[in-house]
């Protein structure tokens, strides 16, 4: 997968792929990233750590970090969806996926669309709303919307990193340009609204690929329980509770994340 920015259609610009990792490993499978919302993949680089000898690909999403430009009105899921869809054809070997919170939703309709470019899922606390046990009125949700009203995007963008963060959320707010928590707020907003996301993606009960569904022990009981309800569903899902992770383990618990994407390796292993 090269590097560089292309074009998936008439002057729509693609995100950056990044390569992290050992690049040159050609013997262990590749693992793509797809962040969540306020988020960019950078933050996945302690992960990367605990995946020695591996090619690990990653990229900002578009609204976010340097696809941050590549945002608007007209970028939905779908539009999401598509962009994995394109940077999975473009792999020589099918990766394992790891993705978090919307990314997690975005790495499984990618893959329920296209089974053969992906070896496995790794899906951290995936915002499956279309599922019965995910909140009509979800607290995050109601946070930013009410943030939103008080104060617009920046508002918006502050409540939700104080409701992920806690505390710490204080010392990356001090160091934030506000017009970049405006940036963030417009995309978290029109992430959290967009309607296209309340519709089912992909089908549990037939989704064929080998899934690890993960959750922080210390994360929001319904990200637990739809979590939980969704490996439940899934014929060769697994629900996998991280100890002491809130919602963002992959800053927090880096080391047990990277393990979940080993066992898939390992199942695919035995499997061949």
């Amino acid at each position: 997968m090269n590097d560089g920015t292309t074009q998936t259609g008439p002057a729509r610009a693609r995100p950056l792929i990044s390569t992290w990792g050992d690049g040159t490993a050609t013997a262990a499978r590749p693992v793509l990233i797809v962040h969540g919302s306020v988020d960019r993949s950078d933050t996945f680089r302690r992960v990367v750590d605990h995946l020695p000898g591996r090619p690990v690909l990653g990229y900002d999403r578009r609204g976010w970090g340097a696809s941050r430009p590549l945002g608007g009105a007209d970028v939905d899921f779908r539009v999401h969806v598509d962009d994995l869809r394109t940077a999975l054809a473009e792999s020589d070997v099918p990766p394992i996926v790891l993705g978090h919170s919307y990314g997690a939703l975005v790495a499984m309709a990618a893959a329920a669309a296209d089974p053969s470019r992906v070896a496995g899922i790794v899906a951290v606390e995936p915002p499956v709303r279309w599922l019965p046990w995910w909140p009509a009125d979800d607290p995050w949700e109601r946070t930013v919307r009410e943030a939103a009203a008080e104060g617009g995007p920046e508002q918006a963008t502050r409540a939700m990193l104080t409701e992920l963060l806690g505390p710490a959320s204080r010392l990356h707010l001090a160091r934030t340009r506000p017009s970049d928590l405006a940036a963030d707020g417009a995309a978290l907003i029109s992430e959290m609204t967009d309607p296209t996301v309340d519709a089912p993606a992909f089908d549990p009960l037939t989704f064929p690929l080998r899934t690890v569904v993960a959750a922080g022990s210390r994360s929001a009981a319904h990200h637990k329980e739809v979590a939980r309800r969704l490996a439940e569903l899934l014929p060769h899902g697994r629900f996998a509770e991280i100890p002491g992770a809130g919602h963002a383990a992959h800053v927090s618990h880096p080391q047990e994340l990277a393990q979940l994407v080993h066992e898939i390796d390992m199942i695919e292993e035995q499997h061949r």
